[in-house]
């Protein structure tokens, strides 16, 4: 077990595996870097893989160090600190949900310093609707959605996360299989705080100003059949990027289109950062 500590004393976990050019890969809110299981052995059979866990996720700081520091600025400045740490440069990421929005993040606040080539998968640079943005969460979630199901963690996290835990996935997903079982157990071992300040964190921010800023290559990958994110939202990706990106759709899967269906993405992925 590894950690780095960041210059606001917050212990954050990460792993290495293989070795050659520097790879990131960074999971979603609520979740935790075992959520790459399927892309670890496989990916560090060519590239030096790194995961880490978010401040208040898995296996980093959840202490009183995390009552501060739950926004999506600390977090892009935490990945760029980790790449200091260890020394990279020229780095791959791969960002997932909440991991995307870091990655904008990081782009808004470093200018993609360190990184050669990024990979979004299934997110929205916009997470709330409203009467003239549609290619948010669903399409359909609003401030009014927002407030209720932040209600919702607030009353009960073991309630919040039964409610989103089905939109990780398809929508006839069989919600008895051991994939969904597993996804559901490590939501429920979150601190509720956590969850809170960084699901507020992500629903307050814009990023639609920051997308042609990114010059780099980008691959995208989005959900066929997700109930969250869709086709429509990597096109707005695509059309509103600054420089070279490719859209991969991924039908028949959801949100979690890397668990769902890992042969495809790890494919399309070692495709993107060869060419």
């Amino acid at each position: 077990m590894a950690y780095f500590t960041t210059k606001d004393n917050c212990n954050i976990y990460y792993e290495e595996h293989g070795s050659g050019e520097p790879l990131i890969f960074i999971h979603g809110w609520s979740c935790n870097h075992k959520f790459f299981k399927y892309q670890v052995d496989e990916f560090a059979k060519n590239y030096r893989v790194i995961l880490y866990d978010f401040r208040g996720h898995g296996q980093s700081d959840r202490s009183e160090v995390t009552e501060r520091g739950m926004n999506l600025n600390r977090f892009a400045a935490d990945l760029h600190e980790l790449i200091e740490y260890l020394k990279l440069d020229q780095v791959y990421v791969v960002g997932w949900s909440m991991g995307t929005s870091t990655l904008l993040a990081y782009a808004r606040e470093f200018k993609c310093q360190y990184i050669k080539k990024m990979c979004f998968i299934d997110m929205t640079p916009k997470l709330l609707n409203d009467p003239e943005w549609k290619l948010g969460q669903s399409c359909t979630f609003d401030i009014v959605q927002n407030l209720q199901f932040m209600a919702a963690i607030a009353v009960s996290w073991e309630f919040a996360a039964k409610l989103f835990i089905p939109n990780v996935f398809a929508k006839d997903y069989d919600q008895k299989s051991d994939e969904f079982k597993w996804v559901a157990q490590q939501a429920l071992d979150n601190t509720p705080h956590c969850m809170m300040n960084m699901w507020i964190a992500m629903a307050i921010e814009d990023f639609r100003d920051v997308l042609p800023t990114i010059k780099i290559p980008v691959l995208l990958t989005y959900s066929g059949d997700g109930l969250l994110y869709g086709p429509s939202h990597g096109e707005y990706m695509k059309e509103h990027l600054g420089g070279e990106s490719r859209l991969v759709i991924f039908p028949g899967c959801g949100h979690g289109l890397f668990l769902e269906d890992p042969e495809k993405f790890n494919r399309e992925l070692k495709d993107f950062l060869k060419g």
